[in-house]
C-alpha cells in the first residue's frame, strides 16, 4: 500500500510555506511588547509551543528564525522585569526555564582525565 491509508488523520500537514508563515507571524509579534514567552504568541495564533520545535527540526531552514523569535523573546522578559512590569521572581524564573540562564557557571568534572601535579620543591 502506498501512502497513507484514506482516511487518515494522522498526516503530516505542515509544508515549508505554511511553516514559514507560522514563524514569520511570529517573528512580528516577537517585538511587540506584548510577550515574553513563546506558549503565548503560541496560545494567540491558535497553535502549541512545541510545534515551533517540531517545524524548526523538520525545516532546519527555519532554526535562524526560531532562534530570533527566543532572542527577541528574551530581551522583552529581561526588559519588563527590570522596568518591574512583571514581577522579578516571574521574570527571573522565566528567563532560567526557557533562555537558559543560570545562577552560577557550571563546572564538569570527567573522572577519567588523569590530572599529573608534581609536588613544589622547597629549598
Amino acid at each position: 500500500m502506498a501512502g497513507a491509508p484514506y482516511g487518515n488523520k494522522n498526516a503530516e500537514q505542515w509544508t515549508i510555506e505554511e511553516a514559514n508563515q507560522l514563524f514569520d507571524t511570529s517573528i512580528e509579534k516577537s517585538v511587540e511588547d506584548d510577550y515574553d514567552f513563546i506558549g503565548e504568541i503560541a496560545r494567540d495564533l491558535g497553535t502549541y509551543r512545541e510545534i515551533y520545535v517540531y517545524l524548526k527540526d523538520k525545516f532546519p531552514e527555519l532554526k535562524t528564525k526560531y532562534e530570533k523569535i527566543l532572542s527577541n523573546l528574551e530581551a522583552n522578559c529581561f526588559s519588563h522585569t527590570k522596568k518591574g512590569l512583571i514581577k522579578e521572581a516571574t521574570g527571573i524564573v522565566n528567563l532560567k526555564s526557557n533562555y537558559k540562564w543560570t545562577d552560577r557557571v557550571q563546572n564538569d568534572v570527567d573522572a577519567n582525565v588523569k590530572v599529573d601535579i608534581k609536588p613544589k620543591d622547597w629549598t
